[in-house]
C-alpha cells in the first residue's frame, strides 16, 4: 500500500511567491537572496501553522539552487529536489523541543556547524522551537552566532520569543509571521479542494477557515481529515458534525436564552450538547466568538446588531440563512458586552465540570449573572424609591441614559441595575468585573446629571455619613432605580469600590 501524505505536506509552498498571507516577508527574502544581502542568522516569530518552517526550507532552496531566477528556486534542480526530499546532508531540521540541552549542542549541533557543505553551495541549520533551550544550549550555540563558519546559515523558529534571551536576538534578522487571514486560508483551501477533484459549500470553507484561526496547517488537517470521510460536497453541517462542533444554530439558540433568561430553552440546548458529547470548552469559544462578532456589528450598527445583513460591516458574518436577519438582530451593544464580560468570568473554569457550572450558572442567573460591567457596589433599600421619586421618575432619570455613551466613548463606568437586583438584595450586591479607566470627572458630571431634589437627598446622604464612609460615597456615581441604590467607581478608584462592598450593610442601613 502506498504511504499516503497529509495534505499539509503535499501542498506545502515550495517557492516565495506560493506563501499565502505572508507577503512582506516573502518579498524581503527574495529580494535578499536575489541580491546576496541574507544575513547568516535569521529568527521567524510567529504562531504555529503560519509558514515558519515552510518559508525556512524555501530559502534553504534558494540560497542552493543552481538555476534561481530572481531569488526563486527553480524547484527542479538537483539541489532543490535534494532539499525538497530531505536527502542531503547539508540542509539539516532539528527540534528544540526534544533536543534542548548543552549536550545535545555539543554532540549534534556544533558537528554540524564545524563542517563545511558537502554536496550543496550553503549550509543551512533550521532550527524550530528554539524557546526550549536551556541557557546552557544558549551559551554553547552563543559563540557560533557571534562568528560564523564560512557557508552557514541558521534559521531559527519559535512562537514565543520572549523567553529568548537579548544577547541571541541581537544577532538575528528577525521576521513576524502574522496570523493568516481567514480570506487567505479559504483560498488555499478552494485551490486544494479543486486538485484533489473535490468540492465544497462556501459556507463549509468559511468555517474552516474561521476555525483554524490563523493556521493554515490547521486548515489543511481539518479539510483532510473531513475528505477522509467520503463526502463529495462538503456543507457546514458535515464540518459541524465531523469534528464535534456544537453547530451554530444552537450557539444563536444558547445566546438568546442566556439573553432572554429563557432557562427552559437554555437547559435543553445545554442537555443537547452533554448527550452529543459537546465539549464545553469549544461550546464556550464558539459562544464568546458569536458574541464578539455581534458586539463587532452592533458597534458599527449605531448601538444595536443590524436587522439586514446587508449593513454588517464588510467581512463580518454572523451566520443564519440567506435574505433572513442575521442572528441575535436587535440586540443591543449593552447586553451583548455584559454578556461578552460574564463569558470571561465563566472561562476560568479549570476544567469540563467547571465549564458545564458556568454555563449552568450563566443562564440559571438570568439578569443577576449577565451584569452591569461597572465597578459598582448595589445597595438594595426600601429608602431608595424615595429619592428617585423625589428628582424624577426613572424614566427620566438623566444618569442611566448618560452612563451607556460613556462606557462607549471614555469608557466610564456602566451605572446601571438588573431586575434581579431589584428583587434581590444579594444579588444587587454583586460585583461584576472591572470596567476601563473613566475620565476624572465623570462622578461628577454624573452626579450633576440628576435630579435636582435627587441631588439635594443624595448630598444629605454624604453629609450624613460617618468619616469612615463619607470617602466611599463622595466618589460614587450614584443611580437610583427599581428599589436600588447603586454606587458606581472609576477604574482608577478600586480600591475604594472594594472599601465600599466591604462596607455593604454599612451603606445599606444609611441609605
Amino acid at each position: 500500500m502506498v504511504e499516503q501524505l497529509a495534505i499539509y505536506r503535499r501542498y506545502r509552498a515550495s517557492t516565495f511567491g506560493e506563501l499565502r498571507g505572508q507577503d512582506p516577508i516573502a518579498k524581503t527574502l527574495r529580494r535578499a537572496v536575489a541580491d546576496g544581502r541574507l544575513g547568516h542568522g535569521l529568527l521567524f516569530v510567529g504562531p504555529r501553522g503560519t509558514g515558519k518552517t515552510s518559508t525556512a526550507r524555501i530559502v534553504a532552496k534558494a540560497l542552493n539552487c543552481l538555476a534561481p531566477a530572481d531569488g526563486e528556486p527553480c524547484g527542479s534542480c538537483t539541489a532543490c529536489i535534494a532539499i525538497r526530499d530531505g536527502v542531503t546532508f547539508d540542509v539539516v531540521e532539528s527540534n528544540a523541543a526534544t533536543s534542548n540541552r548543552i549536550d545535545d549542542v555539543r554532540e549534534d549541533l556544533i558537528p554540524l556547524i564545524t563542517t563545511p557543505p558537502t554536496d550543496l553551495k550553503r549550509k543551512v541549520l533550521i532550527l524550530d522551537e528554539v524557546h526550549r533551550f536551556t541557557n546552557d544550549a544558549w551559551d554553547a550555540l552563543l559563540k557560533w552566532l557571534e562568528e560564523p563558519p564560512p557557508g552557514i546559515v541558521f534559521i531559527f523558529c519559535t512562537t514565543d520569543p520572549s523567553k529568548i534571551r537579548p544577547a541571541i536576538l541581537s544577532r538575528l534578522q528577525r521576521f513576524d509571521f502574522r496570523p493568516l487571514p481567514q480570506a487567505s486560508i479559504a483560498a488555499k483551501l478552494n485551490d486544494i479542494l479543486a486538485a484533489e477533484k473535490r468540492s465544497a459549500d462556501p459556507a463549509a470553507i468559511e468555517l474552516l477557515a474561521r476555525l483554524a484561526d490563523g493556521g493554515m496547517r490547521d486548515a489543511e488537517s481539518m479539510l483532510d481529515q473531513l475528505l477522509s470521510s467520503g463526502i463529495e460536497t462538503l456543507r457546514a453541517a458535515d464540518v459541524e458534525e465531523l469534528l464535534g462542533l456544537p453547530g451554530a444554530d444552537r450557539i444563536v439558540a444558547l445566546t438568546e436564552a442566556i439573553l432572554d433568561a429563557d432557562i427552559p430553552a437554555g437547559l435543553a440546548v445545554l442537555a443537547d450538547f452533554e448527550a452529543r458529547g459537546r465539549d464545553p470548552k469549544v461550546v464556550v469559544d464558539h459562544l464568546t466568538d458569536l458574541v464578539r462578532r455581534a458586539l463587532h456589528a452592533a458597534l458599527a450598527g449605531g448601538g444595536s446588531v443590524p436587522g439586514d445583513a446587508a449593513k454588517l460591516p464588510t467581512g463580518l458574518d454572523l451566520g443564519g440563512t440567506p435574505g433572513t436577519p442575521p442572528p441575535l438582530a436587535g440586540r443591543s451593544r449593552d447586553e451583548l458586552l455584559r454578556l461578552a464580560h460574564a463569558l470571561r468570568r465563566t472561562e476560568g473554569g479549570r476544567g469540563d465540570a467547571d465549564l458545564r457550572l458556568g454555563l449552568e450558572l450563566l443562564l440559571l442567573g438570568g439578569g443577576a449573572q449577565v451584569a452591569p460591567t461597572a465597578q459598582a457596589v448595589a445597595v438594595s433599600s426600601a429608602a431608595a424609591p424615595a429619592v428617585a421619586a423625589a428628582g424624577a421618575t426613572p424614566a427620566t432619570t438623566p444618569t442611566r441614559t448618560r452612563a451607556t455613551p460613556a462606557a462607549a466613548t471614555a469608557p466610564a463606568p456602566a451605572v446601571a441595575t438588573s431586575p434581579a437586583a431589584a428583587t434581590s438584595p444579594a444579588a444587587a450586591a454583586t460585583v461584576a468585573s472591572p470596567a476601563t479607566a473613566a475620565t476624572p470627572d465623570a462622578p461628577r458630571k454624573a452626579r450633576a446629571a440628576s435630579g435636582d431634589a435627587a441631588s439635594a437627598q443624595w448630598e444629605a446622604l454624604v453629609a450624613a455619613a460617618d468619616p469612615a464612609t463619607k470617602p466611599l460615597l463622595a466618589d460614587a456615581v450614584p443611580t437610583f432605580a427599581n428599589g436600588t441604590l447603586t454606587l458606581g467607581y472609576a477604574a482608577s478608584k478600586r480600591f475604594l469600590r472594594d472599601r465600599a462592598e466591604a462596607r455593604r450593610d454599612k451603606l445599606q442601613s444609611l441609605a
